[in-house]
């Protein structure tokens, strides 16, 4: 075989290896599927400096030291349990997502809602006691009108 063959050969192999590396990590899966992985994990993990967003948004320093950890343990190989399962440990099980407490695509608009209508009723009631006519003798009880003079008309 002439050397040119040969050197192609390993280069060709080298690419192919490269490539393969490219597009399945360690772990055997698809790059897309593991980052499918790594999103819904960090999505199912509460920030444990106050538990009200998931890690997958929190941008405090122990969400992003967690998000580096799930990388790594998806890389290494470990399974989606065992990576919860740790964290439950450490933090507790109020660290896990619940979907059941996770709010609706309408909780956003309960506040808005709340400030239109309580706008609508406070301008209604302005508008209500303007409209309020004072009855006459209200004005008159209780007083005594002064008498006007008579003024004489000159022809």
């Amino acid at each position: 075989m002439s050397r040119t063959f040969v050197n192609f050969a390993v280069l060709s192999i080298a690419l192919a290896i490269s490539a393969a590396a490219l597009v399945l990590p360690a772990n055997g899966q698809p790059a897309e599927a593991t980052n499918a992985r790594i999103e819904r994990l960090e999505g199912a993990v509460l920030a444990p400096c106050c538990y009200t967003e998931p890690v997958s948004i929190h941008q405090s320093e122990i969400a992003v030291k967690m998000r580096l950890e799930i990388a790594k343990w998806v890389g290494e190989g470990r399974s989606d349990r065992e990576i919860l399962g740790t964290y439950v440990d450490l933090y507790g099980a109020k660290v896990l997502v619940d979907p059941r407490t996770r709010p609706e695509w309408w909780t956003p608009w309960i506040p808005w809602l709340t400030v239109i209508f309580a706008m609508g009723f406070g301008f209604w009631l302005l508008r209500h006691w303007q409209a309020k006519t004072v009855p006459a003798d209200t004005l008159s009880s209780g007083f005594e009108l002064a008498a006007l003079p008579d003024f004489e008309e000159d022809d």
